[in-house]
């Protein structure tokens, strides 16, 4: 066989080759003209997900993505300082992005994703908007902060009621003083008071609070003693409250 007849025949075979290559639907993945972004915003709750604590940009979150109908992770990226990220240079098809996020149902305490479905044309790029993804914080994740002080009556042993005898008054020192955290069971922190009689449960997230203390029974001698206690009401989550005084007796 001669050369140019050779010559001819790689040419013919790679013109068909071309064309069918180009008759092809190319697979979803990297090589294309199109991209997919987005934002991601974080939102903040409680424990429980009963209490909205505010939302901020994601950042340096990881957002996955997935190639049509293959189960395994194509890429990934991170977030940006605002939250943005983005895919570039994808085929056009079928893609889904998916981000970690703490169950706000409840059902589960380990973290699951939540998914997005993107069909991508052609030198596309497709912007899916604000996402969401979803933290539980703990009582003392928050920022605000509560804090007072303790007075306590001392009364002379040798008197009773009604004809009480006052020794002296003034701060209670190391004095136990109790937070509750949305009318739970059981108390979330206990602290003492300083020398001045003031404490300071700080890094508060929003909710109801109760401070309660707990003081002697001058009144009947019973040997239970009587709780004092303060409701409060955080609603911003840079809020600083001061409660008033709490007084407390002792024989």
């Amino acid at each position: 066989m001669n050369i140019k007849k050779l010559s001819g025949i790689l040419f013919v075979f790679i013109g068909i080759s071309t064309m069918l290559l180009n008759s092809c639907t190319q697979d979803e993945g990297f090589g294309g003209s199109s991209h997919i972004n987005g934002k991601l915003i974080t939102r903040f709750y409680n424990h429980d997900f009963t209490v909205f604590q505010g939302e901020e940009p994601a950042v340096d979150e990881e957002v996955f993505i997935l190639f049509g109908d293959n189960l395994n992770i194509g890429d990934n990226t991170e977030t940006s300082f605002d939250g943005s990220f983005e895919f570039e240079y994808l085929w056009p098809g079928k893609y889904q992005l998916f981000v970690k996020t703490d169950d706000s149902t409840g059902v589960s305490l380990d973290q699951t994703t939540l998914k997005f479905n993107v069909d991508l044309k052609k030198s596309e790029t497709n912007n899916i908007g604000t996402i969401y993804n979803y933290k539980a914080l703990d009582w003392d994740e928050g920022k605000a902060k509560i804090s007072g002080k303790i007075v306590v009556t001392n009364y002379k042993n040798t008197s009773v009621y009604p004809n009480l005898e006052i020794k002296d008054i003034g701060p209670a020192q190391e004095q136990e003083v109790y937070l509750t955290y949305n009318n739970e069971d059981f108390y979330c922190e206990r602290i003492r008071t300083q020398a001045d009689g003031s404490y300071v449960f700080p890094n508060l997230l929003i909710g109801k609070y109760t401070v309660f203390v707990y003081s002697e029974d001058v009144i009947t001698n019973n040997t239970a003693n009587i709780v004092k206690k303060v409701e409060v009401d955080i609603t911003e989550k840079n809020q600083e409250i001061t409660i008033n005084d709490i007084h407390i007796d002792k024989h």
